[in-house]
C-alpha cells in the first residue's frame, strides 16, 4: 500500500498543481490555468470505464500477473510515458499538445486509482481498512511531496523538462510495488449466475417475456448482454437495493464532501506565487512540510475511526476543513509572512489528511466486494466531480472577486456536506432504534 500509494500520488500533482506553475512560467493566464484544471475531471468520470477494469482481463499480462496486477502495470507504464511526453513539449508554443498529453496521463492515472482501490479493499478485512487507507495515504502524500517539492526544486535548479523526465523515472517505485505485491483474492466472474443478475435481466427484458419469449431467451444468452448486466447495471442496482432512497443522500454527501478543498486547491500554488514566495519556498513549506502534516492527519484519522463512530469522524473532518480554509481568506489580506504561511498550511493539510483518511475508510464500508472496483470508482469519482467542475472557474473567480472573497466562497462550499452528514447520523439513529425493537 505504501508503494502503490506513492505511485498514485505522483502523477496527480504533475497534471494539476505542479502543472499550474509550469503553465504560469510559460505566460499562461490565471483564467486559462483554471480551465486547464478540468484535466482533473478524468479522475471524476473514471466510473464509466471502471466496469471494464473490474471485469476484463488483459491478454497475456493477465496470465502472467493476474487481473489486478496486469491492469496496474499497464497504467503505470503508460503514466511514465505520458510524463516523458509532457517533458518534451513547450508549454508556451504548443500548449494544446501539452494539455492533450496531460489529459492522457490523467486518464491512465485515474485507471491506476481504480485498480489500487480494488487492490486495497480486496487485500484487507473490514478491521484493517482504516490502517490500510492510512498507509496508502502516507505513500500517496510522499508521492505528492516528490511531485510537488521535488518537481519544483528540480525546475528551479534545472528546468521543467528535466523535472518531468525524472518524475517519469520515479514511476518505477510504483511498478516495483505492483510487481512485488501478491495478487489479491477476488471472486471469479461468472455471467448471469447470481439472483441479482437474473432479477435485473427479468426487469430489462420484461416487455419481451409474453410477446416474444424466444427473442428474450436469445438476448439473455448473449455474453454481451450478460456482461452489460453484470458489469454495468449490477453494481448500481446493488447499491440502491442496500440503501434504498438513502442512497441518494449518500451520493449527495460524497458529491459535496471534498468540494471546498478541491476548489481552494486549484489555485493555491498560483496564490503563493502571487504572494511573492519563491519556488523553493513553496516546495519547502507547502509541498514538504504541508504533506508531512497531511500524513499525520491521515494517521490520526485512521486511528480515530477505529475508536469513534465513522460518521462523527466525518462531521469533525468537514468542520475542520471549513475552518482551516477560512485561514487562507485571512492570509490573503496580510503581507507575506513565512511563519503564518507554515501555520496555515499545517492546519489545512492536517485537516485534509484527517478527513480523507476517514472518508476512504467510510467508502470501504459501502462496498460489496463482488463489485469492488466499480463501486469504489463510483464513490471516488463522485468525490471529486463537483469540485473539479467548480474549480475550473477558480481563475475567473479570483480575477473578479480577489483572493479573500474567493477563499471565503471556497470554505462555504463545505456547508452542504456538513448538513448531509447530520442527515446520515439521523438515519443511523433510526436504524439503531429499529434494531433494539
Amino acid at each position: 500500500m505504501l508503494f502503490l500509494g506513492f505511485s498514485a500520488g505522483l502523477p496527480l500533482l504533475l497534471v494539476l498543481g505542479t502543472l499550474s506553475l509550469l503553465l504560469k512560467d510559460a505566460g499562461i493566464s490565471r483564467s486559462e490555468i483554471g480551465f486547464a484544471s478540468w484535466i482533473g475531471l478524468a479522475y471524476s468520470i473514471k466510473v464509466f470505464w471502471s466496469p471494464i477494469v473490474d471485469n476484463l482481463k488483459l491478454p497475456l499480462l493477465s496470465r502472467l500477473l493476474g487481473k489486478r496486477k496486469s491492469w496496474l502495470l499497464f497504467a503505470q507504464v503508460g503514466i511514465a510515458i505520458g510524463l516523458y511526453m509532457i517533458s518534451q513539449t513547450d508549454a508556451g508554443t504548443d500548449t494544446q499538445r501539452l494539455v492533450i498529453f496531460a489529459l492522457i496521463t490523467a486518464f491512465l492515472s485515474a485507471t491506476q486509482d481504480i485498480v489500487i482501490d480494488a487492490f486495497r479493499v480486496e487485500s484487507n478485512d473490514d478491521k484493517k481498512q482504516g490502517a490500510a487507507a492510512a498507509t496508502y495515504i502516507m505513500g500517496y502524500r510522499i508521492g505528492m511531496i516528490v511531485a510537488g517539492a521535488g518537481a519544483l526544486k528540480l525546475a528551479a535548479s534545472f528546468d521543467w523538462e528535466i523535472s518531468y523526465q525524472i518524475m517519469a523515472v520515479c514511476m518505477g517505485v510504483g511498478i516495483l510495488g505492483g510487481l512485488l505485491s501478491p495478487e489479491p483474492p477476488h471472486k471469479k466472474v461468472e455471467l448471469g449466475k447470481t439472483q441479482l443478475e437474473q432479477d435485473i435481466s427479468a426487469k430489462v427484458l420484461g416487455p419481451l417475456a409474453s410477446r416474444r419469449a424466444e427473442l428474450k431467451q436469445k438476448i439473455e444468452s448473449l455474453p454481451a448482454f450478460q456482461y452489460f448486466v453484470k458489469a454495468i447495471l449490477s453494481p448500481f442496482v446493488d447499491f440502491f437495493q442496500r440503501y434504498k432512497w438513502w442512497g441518494l443522500v449518500i451520493i449527495a454527501f460524497i458529491l459535496s464532501f471534498r468540494v471546498s478543498d478541491i476548489v481552494l486547491g486549484v489555485m493555491t500554488n498560483v496564490f503563493y506565487d502571487d504572494m511573492g514566495f519563491t519556488k523553493d519556498e513553496i516546495a519547502d513549506y507547502s509541498k514538504i512540510y504541508g504533506v508531512i502534516m497531511t500524513i499525520l492527519g491521515a494517521f490520526i484519522g485512521g486511528y480515530v475511526v477505529n475508536k469513534v463512530n465513522i460518521l462523527w469522524c466525518l462531521l469533525w473532518g468537514i468542520i475542520l476543513v471549513i475552518l482551516t480554509n477560512l485561514l487562507f481568506a485571512y492570509m490573503a489580506t496580510q503581507p507575506k509572512d513565512v511563519g503564518f504561511l507554515i501555520a496555515v498550511i499545517s492546519a489545512d493539510n492536517m485537516a485534509g489528511g484527517f478527513s480523507m483518511g476517514v472518508l476512504m475508510a467510510y467508502f470501504a464500508t459501502l462496498i460489496n466486494q463482488e463489485f469492488t472496483a466499480t463501486q469504489f470508482a463510483l464513490y471516488t469519482s463522485l468525490m471529486t466531480l463537483t469540485g473539479k467542475i467548480l474549480g475550473g472557474y477558480s481563475g475567473v473567480n479570483i480575477d473578479n472577486w480577489g483572493y479573500p472573497m474567493f477563499f471565503t466562497y471556497a470554505a462555504s462550499l463545505g456547508i452542504p456536506a456538513l448538513l448531509l452528514i447530520l442527515a446520515l447520523l439521523y438515519r443511523e439513529r433510526i436504524l439503531n432504534k429499529q434494531q433494539r425493537r
